[in-house]
């Protein structure tokens, strides 16, 4: 499970960012999951809420997936997408590709 990993160096970033301040604590993480990213959001959230709340008590940890777009051939729409098949909401027509929704990215860290 790649998550765990992934959880683990989510952790790395918010001991760096903290900069060795022995006063300070992160309240809370974001984190942002694209839906093709091959990262299970569910599981992720699961890891980083663990490795967090063994570091730093009372941790708010939030993961939130996003999608992609595809446009379709027909009707030229953008559209989001969230898992294949890329229907287009419109006119039903099947979308070639899409773009975006592959990335992982830590969006915030709240700390006091």
């Amino acid at each position: 499970m790649h998550e765990m990993s992934l959880a683990l160096e989510i952790l790395s970033i918010c001991e760096r960012e903290l900069g060795g301040l022995p006063e300070t604590q992160v309240t809370a993480v974001g984190v942002e999951v694209g839906a093709f990213s091959g990262v299970d959001a569910d599981s992720l959230q699961f890891c980083l809420e663990a490795v967090m709340s063994g570091q730093f008590d009372g941790v708010r940890c939030e993961v939130v997936r996003q999608p992609g777009e595809a446009a379709c051939p027909r009707c030229d729409r953008a559209f989001k997408v969230m898992r294949a098949p890329f229907e287009c909401p419109e006119c039903g027509s099947l979308a070639r590709g899409f773009s975006g929704g592959q990335g992982l990215q830590l969006c915030y860290l709240e700390v006091e």
